[in-house]
């Protein structure tokens, strides 16, 4: 009865895809509302061009995130160039589907917990956003499955994989230097 909630999390600017977001945004003008997280890394007139279809919340503090998951009912993020963006594990863990490129560096994996989609395909990404806001049943899917996998994925986990593999690399590193 209400257009979907879309969720982006993360600086505004070319590197978290915000322009991508914004062409899905005109794209899916009376099917979703949109909503980016972060601080505003970009030109007064980009700014603009982006509230016109976009919430902008600028930078809030962490303790107030919770709240914007709890809003969303997808969480985008149409990143460029990312290492391993862990605001997509912490979508996960909020139950959301989540719409990705695979330069996110996601644990998502397509079809399951959400949807991988090309890096700066605005229309890929309208296009699996209208398919989550008219099905309801694929979508509620999703939402468990992204609170399965963020059971297996959390940020400490990621944490003690990252230790684990510098601490594997390390005799390497000595062995290079001696």
């Amino acid at each position: 009865s209400r257009p979907l909630r879309v969720l982006t999390v993360g600086a505004v600017g070319l590197r978290k895809g915000s322009p991508y977001v914004l062409a899905a945004a005109k794209q899916l003008k009376d099917k979703a509302v949109f909503r980016i997280v972060g601080s505003i890394g970009v030109t007064d007139q980009a700014e603009a061009q982006l509230r016109e279809l976009l919430e902008l919340t600028g930078p809030v503090p962490r303790s107030d995130i919770a709240q914007h998951f709890a809003w969303a009912d997808v969480f985008l993020l149409p990143s460029i160039c990312e290492g391993s963006a862990t605001v997509t594990y912490e979508a996960l863990g909020y139950g959301l589907p989540v719409v990705c490129t695979p330069n996110a560096g996601s644990v998502v994996r397509d079809g399951l917990e959400g949807f991988i989609v090309p890096v700066r395909d605005a229309t890929a990404i309208a296009g699996r956003i209208e398919q989550l806001a008219q099905d309801l049943e694929l979508r509620a899917q999703m939402a468990a499955n992204a609170k399965a996998q963020a059971a297996e994925f959390t940020v400490r986990a990621y944490g003690q994989r990252l230790l684990a593999a510098f601490s594997g690399a390390m005799p390497l590193q000595a062995s290079i230097s001696a």
